[in-house]
């Protein structure tokens, strides 16, 4: 039972949370240099320069190439009229946690909304 979990819904969450950690890492390090002046191509160019310099874009770079790996070997197991919007839900969920938890935005009203509204829609799929 555990292990069928884990070749479905567990690869979909695991999926979910490895695009959704990839997306933080890179809005860290945009918020660390700032906008991208679009003033010149040398001044994109450098920026661009300064942003592969991290070494913590490489776990993006795994994060972004590993997330569609696992949603696929998870595809083989599950329909996709319900894999793919619980994809969709777990990754707004983690975006949400990581934007609000690392990266101190703001957590609104609309928002605890939203995460309300996608929580009952993943009951919705999975209830028979």
């Amino acid at each position: 039972m555990l292990k069928t979990f884990f070749l479905t819904w567990g690869l979909i969450i695991l999926s979910a949370f490895f695009d959704s950690y990839a997306a933080y890492v890179v809005k860290t390090k945009f918020n660390e240099l700032g906008h991208i002046q679009f003033t010149s191509f040398r001044a994109v160019w450098d920026y661009m320069l300064q942003f592969i310099r991290n070494p913590k874009l490489a776990l993006a770079v795994i994060g972004f190439v590993a997330a569609p790996g696992l949603w696929f070997l998870a595809l083989n197991r599950v329909e996709l009229s319900i894999g793919y919007p619980t994809l969709v839900g777990f990754h707004l969920l983690f975006v949400l946690a990581f934007g609000i938890f690392a990266l101190d935005e703001t957590f609104t009203p609309n928002k605890a909304i939203g995460m309300a509204l996608v929580l009952a829609s993943l009951y919705f799929f999975y209830k028979k």
